[in-house]
């Protein structure tokens, strides 16, 4: 008699088999292995990070994931490396720089350095050695656990170069080899400095299981990414970019045929000066003599800001904006590919008999996830995933209800810490009111603390006034009345802390604000009582009213709007770094190739800049000797504002006109390209942010009610808390997408 018919006698189902068949799969080894890896990928899917598949379907996938661990264990070494190359080139001397070691480009006097102590181009080298060596290993753990696909991106190729060519130049360096073309000089390393971050930036590592259990850490947004969707919508504007070039060129030819003043006697001076109308910089004085002359030329200029300025400048920047968000939205679903494969991958290793998985094996996934993630009650989380989702123990998941059921245990998850957060803020709360703090949860007492604080800046301004040269100070107040004034201040804030502590205890320090105020009240009484024995009473009170005045700050968190704008730039920050990132690489490229230009040109004296403006006004510092100098100059071009004293000050001391290209380049790509798209981004971000926030804060709601309490509660904690992930670029581009 075969097993199946033996089943029946022995009173056992085919259902109580099938059951135990499956309880026997569970626990299998092999089955709890391929269970780690489902959940491994599931886990780093849900919170929008992915290990990549290449791992997974290596040959030998120990050795892999061991590499890819190490590769994200050097994530902040990397940090770290990207960080000095970037500065490094403060503290390197040009290369017109033949001096001695204490002075290498002669008196500082002289020539207006940026003040930055340069240092030894062997210990420069030597640090370029230490930042190159993290960066080949990191490429050899990525060309291990990544096997045949490493080199199917084009980045790949440019990251082995970029650290071929700065380890061959170390060698040369170091093997004293000046014949090789890229050891000459360190201007060919300064650029290489600048181009290794914007290739090897990316976001940051996913930890490993063994290595971090799993902690949530925030994400270094990716430059390159960031670099790489800025030069896919150079294309798009190029035609309105042309129209407006075109249009330059056109108007500076009409009028050089309508006027005959200095500022439009040929058609160079006509088209340089219409430039410089266009970017407002100097507007009034470029037609002046015109419209002095003849008041009907009025129209010209007119229509040429109209149509330049106010129509093709705008449109530009416009297209530019929603061109960069297309961008996003593609980067966006990339993004969501990826997720969606990794979701595929872990299905796919579930799925062994390829129609779908069981409930007993999803319940099985989650509550491995919910074991190293450290998520309470995983149970009862995964009964109601179930219980939402209509479905019994015998039902086969297929793949599209396996995302959705990964996405309701993800809002399962949220929705619990959420509730954690506003069980324990009512804790707090019930902890205030249950002891005798009705004085300080008063709307007197905050009135009167507000009064206190406001009066003490107002006598911080007074004593300062006093001290001053031109003031009368009001009769009846003296310095000595002042003095005692600010030793009463001192004391109320003192016992005010003193109070608050005692009343909420170690809850006391879970609010920034109240941290803030802690550190300036000991400010302000440590001043006060060192400065009865210090004779420079006058220093001791200057500090003592700066420290004053600094608490004013704390005011803002009672205004409910300023301390949500604050909450939002605080949360946005990292998530705009990148392409922040990408206006400071741009100017530094600019920088260095206005050093190799122009380094050594200005210099006090130069009779070549005798009678110029840029002499007259006395910019010596605004130019390009150093990198750090260069760097400023680069800052006051991106402002515009009298950007053309500064290009004629060098077009002067270079002896061409061709000088000019470099300002006019760097007008065209780093303020009316790459500014615009940092300016438009960040204000499209925080709109978004904004109007997310309010909406969430329900201002209709009463605001002393109950529902009102708690909306602010659950925008307080989302704001703070982040729910499961943190706040990433990618969040912001899919709530840009959205709206």
């Amino acid at each position: 008699m075969d097993a199946s018919a033996a089943q029946p006698l022995l009173g056992i189902s085919e259902e109580e088999t099938t059951l135990r068949e499956r309880a026997a799969l569970l626990k299998s080894v092999e089955f709890q292995a391929t269970l780690q890896k489902a959940a491994f990928l599931v886990d780093q899917a849900l919170l929008r990070r992915w290990m990549p598949l290449e791992v997974l379907q290596h040959k030998n996938y120990q050795k892999a994931k061991l590499c890819w661990s190490w590769y994200n264990r050097l994530f902040y070494v990397r940090c770290v490396v990207l960080g000095i190359m970037i500065i490094l080139p403060f503290f390197q001397a040009p290369e017109w720089c033949t001096g001695t070691a204490g002075r290498p480009c002669g008196d500082p006097d002289r020539y207006m350095l940026s003040g930055i102590n340069y240092i030894r181009p062997s210990v420069a080298l030597a640090i370029e050695a230490l930042c190159v060596f993290p960066l080949i290993v990191s490429l050899l753990l990525q060309r291990y656990y990544k096997f045949q696909t490493f080199w199917h991106h084009g980045s790949t190729y440019v990251k082995v170069g970029l650290c071929i060519i700065i380890s061959v130049r170390i060698f040369a360096a170091a093997a004293n080899l000046p014949w090789m073309f890229f050891y000459q000089g360190t201007m060919a390393n300064m650029y290489l400095n600048i181009l290794t971050p914007i290739f090897f930036s990316r976001s940051s590592p996913v930890h490993d299981v063994c290595l971090c259990n799993y902690a949530v850490g925030r994400k270094c947004s990716s430059l390159r990414g960031c670099f790489r969707m800025t030069l896919q919508i150079v294309h798009s504007f190029l035609d309105t970019a042309i129209l407006l070039a075109g249009f330059i060129l056109l108007s500076a030819w009409l009028a050089n045929v309508l006027f005959r003043e200095p500022n439009f006697e040929d058609y160079p001076t006509s088209l340089l000066s219409l430039l410089i109308m266009l970017t407002t910089a100097n507007n009034p004085n470029v037609w002046a003599e015109v419209y002095t002359n003849n008041r009907i030329s009025f129209i010209f200029f007119f229509v040429y800001m109209l149509v330049g300025f106010f129509f093709l400048m705008h449109l530009l920047f416009a297209l530019i904006y929603n061109n960069y968000k297309v961008q996003l939205a593609v980067e966006v679903h990339k993004h969501a590919t990826i997720r969606q494969n990794n979701l595929r991958a872990a299905f796919d290793l579930l799925n062994l008999n390829r129609d779908g998985i069981t409930i007993p094996t999803a319940t099985a996934l989650f509550n491995e996830i919910g074991s190293y993630r450290h998520i309470s009650d995983v149970d009862s989380t995964v009964q109601k995933v179930f219980a939402r989702r209509n479905r019994s123990p015998d039902d086969k998941i297929i793949f599209g209800d396996f995302q959705m059921l990964c996405d309701q245990f993800l809002r399962e998850v949220d929705r619990k810490a959420e509730a954690r957060f506003l069980e324990e803020d009512n804790e707090v709360t019930r902890i205030r009111m249950s002891c005798t703090t009705i004085l300080i949860e008063s709307n007197f007492y905050k009135c009167f603390s507000w009064a206190v604080t406001l009066a003490s800046l107002v006598a911080a301004v007074l004593d300062r006034s006093i001290r001053g040269v031109d003031f009368t100070a009001p009769r009846g107040i003296s310095l000595s009345l002042l003095t005692t004034w600010e030793y009463a201040f001192g004391m109320f804030f003192f016992v005010e802390m003193s109070m608050k502590l005692r009343v909420l205890g170690s809850n006391y320090w879970d609010s920034l604000r109240n941290c803030y105020d802690t550190l300036l009240t000991f400010s302000i009484v440590g001043v006060e009582i060192l400065s009865n024995w210090h004779p420079e009473v006058v220093e001791w009170i200057s500090l003592l009213l700066i420290i004053r005045s600094l608490r004013i700050v704390s005011l803002l968190n009672h205004f409910t709007r300023w301390r949500l704008m604050f909450c939002l730039l605080v949360r946005m920050v990292p998530a705009t770094a990148p392409i922040l990132g990408i206006q400071y690489c741009v100017c530094s490229l600019f920088a260095i190739l206005g050093v190799h230009l122009f380094g050594g040109l200005v210099y006090v004296g130069n009779p070549l800049l005798e009678g110029t403006e840029y002499a007259a006004s006395g910019l010596w510092v605004y130019n390009y000797n150093d990198y750090g100098s260069a760097m400023v100059s680069s800052f006051n071009l991106c402002v515009v504002n009298n950007w053309y004293v500064i290009m004629d000050g060098i077009v002067a001391a270079s002896g061409t006109s061709w000088a000019r290209a470099y300002f006019i380049t760097f007008w065209a790509i780093s303020v009316t390209f790459t500014l615009n798209v940092v300016v438009a981004f960040f204000v499209g971000a925080f709109t978004t942010q904004l109007e997310k926030a309010e909406n969430d804060r329900s201002m209709v709601v009463p605001q002393n009610s109950k529902y009102a309490v708690l909306t602010r509660k659950k925008v307080g904690f989302s704001l703070f808390m982040g729910y499961s992930r943190t706040f990433s670029k990618y969040d912001l581009y899919e709530e840009i997408v959205k709206r």
